[in-house]
Formats: C-alpha cells, sequence, structure tokens
C-alpha cells in the first residue's frame, strides 16, 4: 500500500449567482436555510483553492449535494470548477444525491430548480437522474472497476475505495436495493481478499448523528443502514465517510470485537464549513478538519462575516434586535417569521424574548439544584452570566461538532439537573417520551450528545486502524 492523501467534500450546495438579484426572495430563503446560497460560490473557490495549493494530495472526494436543488446551470458551472481541479493534477471521484436532480413528479424528489427576482421566484432548467451519470461520469466513474447503477469501486494505491450512491427514489427508499447489496458484499470479499483496506463513501449517514436525529428524522438515514452496518463489520471495514445531515461528528459502534466509525462531515457552505483531510498510512487513516479560511475572496468580512450573518449568528441577532428595535426585528425576519403574524403578536413576542435573554445561569443553577448537587456558593458566582449565551455555544456546536460542556463545568450540571427534574415531572404525569421518540427515555437522553461529547471524545479528528484481519468459512 502506498502512502495516500485525499480531502473530503460534503454537500457543496452550489448555485449559481447568475439564478438571483439582492430582494426579499432570496433573503427570504437564506434565512430558513442553514447553508449560505448566496456566498456558495466564494465559499467552495476558497476550499478549491487549498485543493490545488496542497501538492501532496492529488485525490478529492465530494459525496453528493453537489448543487442547490437539481438546476442545469449550477451543474455547468460546478463541473467546470470539477475540470480546472483536474487539470491540475487533481484526481476527483464524486458522488450526486438527491439535491443534484429533480423528480419531476415522477419520484419523491419534489424539488423544484428556480432562480429568484427581487420578489419572487421562476423556473428554470433542471437536470434529472438519469441525466447524471453522463454529467458526472467524467469524475470518478469512468475509472471504475466495477459499478452498480452510479455506485461504483476502484483501487487507488492499494486501498480499496467505494462509493456508495443512495439517493434511491429521492426520499424514502435510500440506499443499495437487494442486487446493490449483493454487488457490494462481492467487492468487500474481494478487497479483503486481495489485502486491500476499504473506505466506504455515501451521502446519508449511517450511525446517528445524535439519538434525536434518527428518532425525529429516520428517513434521512441512509435507508438500509442496519442491514449497511451488519454487512461493513462483519468484512471488516472500519470507516465509512457520510454528509447529509450537514454535522460534523465521529461516532462509533462496537459488537465487542470489531468497531465501525461513521465519519459525518458537515456542509462546506453552512455556517460552519469545514472539509476534511485523511492521510492513509501503514494500514491507519489519520483523520483531521479543515476549517473555512478566515479570508475569503469576494466576502470582505470572510469566514466570521458568514457565522455572524447565518444560523447561529443570524438567530442571535434576531433575538436581540427584537428586543432593541422591534421594526428592525420585523425587516430582518422576512422569510423566516410572517410580518402580518409579528406585528399582531408584538405584545407577546417582544416581552418574551426580553424576559429570556435576561435569564442567568444562577437562576438556571436553582431549577434543578436537587439533581444537580451545586451548592449555593458555586450557583451565586454565575449570576452575571447568561442563560441565552449557553443555548447558543449549544446551537452553534450542534452543527460543527465537539459539545461543549463536560460533566465537570457548570453549565453540563445545570442542564442536568434541570431535565432531571423535568424527567421526574413528566414520570408523575406518566408522560412516557418513548412512546413519541424511539430509543429516547427522557429529556437527559435527549440532550446529554448536545451538551457533551458522549461519541469518540473529539469530533473534529481522529486515528484507525483499517486492518484487521478477516477469514472466511469455506462452503
Amino acid at each position: 500500500m502506498e502512502n495516500l492523501n485525499f480531502y473530503l467534500m460534503a454537500d457543496p450546495h452550489y448555485f449559481s449567482k447568475k439564478l438571483w438579484v439582492e430582494g426579499n426572495a432570496i433573503e427570504a430563503r437564506s434565512h430558513t436555510d442553514q447553508v449560505i446560497l448566496k456566498e456558495s460560490p466564494e465559499i467552495i473557490d476558497a476550499f478549491f483553492k487549498i485543493f490545488e495549493n496542497d501538492n501532496e494530495t492529488d485525490t478529492i472526494v465530494l459525496i453528493g449535494d453537489l448543487i442547490n436543488v437539481g438546476e442545469k446551470l449550477c451543474h455547468d458551472e460546478f463541473t467546470e470548477k470539477l475540470r480546472s481541479l483536474q487539470e491540475k493534477g487533481k484526481r476527483i471521484l464524486v458522488l450526486t444525491a438527491t439535491h443534484d436532480y429533480n423528480g419531476c413528479g415522477e419520484d419523491e424528489n419534489t424539488f423544484v430548480a428556480v432562480g429568484y427576482s427581487e420578489n419572487g421566484t421562476y423556473q428554470v432548467p433542471c437536470v434529472r437522474r438519469e441525466e447524471l451519470d453522463e454529467i458526472y461520469r467524467p469524475f470518478g466513474r469512468d475509472k471504475a472497476e466495477s459499478e452498480y447503477d452510479m455506485s461504483y469501486s476502484l483501487n487507488i494505491g492499494g486501498y480499496r475505495f467505494i462509493l456508495l450512491n443512495d439517493d434511491g427514489n429521492g426520499h424514502t427508499d435510500c440506499g443499495l436495493d437487494d442486487n446493490g447489496n449483493e454487488w457490494l458484499e462481492k467487492e468487500l470479499i474481494k478487497a479483503n481478499e486481495n489485502g486491500e483496506p476499504v473506505l466506504l463513501f455515501t451521502h446519508h449517514p449511517v450511525i446517528t448523528p445524535y439519538p434525536v436525529y434518527e428518532a425525529v428524522a429516520p428517513t434521512e438515514m441512509y435507508g438500509r443502514h442496519p442491514i449497511l452496518k451488519e454487512m461493513l463489520m462483519k468484512h471488516g471495514v472500519k470507516a465509512v465517510f457520510t454528509g447529509h445531515s450537514h454535522i460534523h461528528t465521529i461516532r462509533k459502534i462496537t459488537d465487542g470485537e470489531k468497531e465501525l466509525y461513521d465519519i459525518g462531515t458537515t456542509s462546506a457552505v453552512s455556517a460552519y464549513g469545514k472539509i476534511r483531510k485523511v492521510c492513509l498510512k501503514d494500514g491507519y487513516a489519520d483523520i483531521t478538519t479543515v476549517d473555512l479560511p478566515e479570508k475569503i475572496e469576494g466576502i470582505p468580512g470572510g469566514s466570521k462575516q458568514i457565522a455572524d450573518s447565518c444560523f447561529g449568528g443570524y438567530y442571535r441577532r434576531l433575538i436581540d434586535t427584537a428586543v432593541k428595535d422591534y421594526n428592525e426585528f420585523l425587516k430582518l425576519g422576512i422569510g423566516l417569521i410572517p410580518t402580518e403574524k409579528a406585528k399582531k403578536f408584538r405584545f407577546i413576542i417582544r416581552p418574551a424574548l426580553k424576559t429570556f435573554s435576561k435569564i442567568n445561569m444562577s437562576f438556571a443553577g436553582k431549577v434543578g439544584r436537587n439533581y444537580s448537587g451545586l451548592d449555593k456558593n458555586e450557583i451565586c458566582k454565575h449570576k452575571d452570566e447568561k442563560v441565552i449565551d449557553m443555548v447558543f455555544v449549544i446551537i452553534d456546536r450542534f452543527f460543527q461538532g465537539d459539545a461543549p460542556y463536560t460533566p465537570d463545568t457548570y453549565e453540563h450540571k445545570v442542564i442536568f439537573g434541570a431535565l432531571k427534574k423535568a424527567d421526574q415531572i413528566m414520570k408523575r404525569l406518566k408522560i412516557d417520551l418513548s412512546k413519541h421518540l424511539s430509543g429516547i427515555d427522557s429529556l437527559w437522553t435527549l440532550a446529554e450528545p448536545l451538551v457533551h461529547n458522549t461519541r469518540t471524545g473529539c469530533d473534529r479528528e481522529i486515528k484507525i486502524k483499517l486492518t484487521d484481519e478477516v477469514t472466511y468459512e469455506k462452503d
């Protein structure tokens, strides 16, 4: 096996600047989305510049949702960028996913390709699923040694790269069918016989990022993930790289002997845009995180401007503005908050947000003191700290990984105490959470992974041994 490095990018959601103009329509869309459409070309160019400048890394893997929602113009522009990388000597391996085509009423993919005028939208030419193979075959599949539908397998430097297309019918049936699973198992057996460590790539999560994710959105997982997990562990596969959720996490499952890691990568064009770099050496995968560069050509404030203006930063500004200037709050909330309802219920919304903004951590500490073990002196120390600040730290970390508060922190104890108290109240009221959320038996079970990293201890980096020996029983 050679020493080999590769970059992995998930969910670039490229959107052409030719498909929008400034106005209420694009602002409304931006306010309701965690990805950053307007600046997506600049962000992608910034990451592609990293690829170009890394002379030690010639392989780039992209795992689906390449563009916004199937716009033909976006595919044309994005593939031009991929060709430019190829011309600079880079090997490109691409998977497509549900955002890359329109079902046009023939399957459950209900996306409609549109552009944004000042106050509305208009339909634009789209790409159908059957067109994707021709568009992206030059980016990986043309070098495949084996294929099934739009999944493919190839050897690079003694490693077996297997890329699974899991867009299915666009929603509820993502993942390989029975014939596809048969194809995959043959590839895994062949890889083991040839001594090729396997790197598997697919779009949807195979191991749930958080318990609540699978509980509330089971169709956002790889469609047949129990079958896939069992197969991968049977054949000694250690690492599967996934996207889709826009959550940057590393999760592990084990049967007591074998382990499987799901390395989830957030959207490159989210408010917390990141990619992964993987260094393969001596049978190990050394996986690290590359953050969005601080300076981005075309975006004056760089990554800080993006973080402040999108998602967590945007919602925090929205709350602060509601308290200070309600008319500005109405303008800022276009697309997210119905203006007329916000005006009608101003007498409720503004005082409620004002009160929430003022709640301090000492008050929060008192709520669950009987369960948290906090004493009065410790609680009093935190009277100048605000609950709202803690909440937005958790929101920010939800997508970028590494939940912020370890068990020894005051914040962890406060949340634990408050939720344990709430769990006891629910128990007295005979409210069974597990009836509504599969696998979730308490509020604390629901919240703990968001408060503290209960996964592998770090979502940004890990080193995984890829080469456990696998033997097969003879017939």
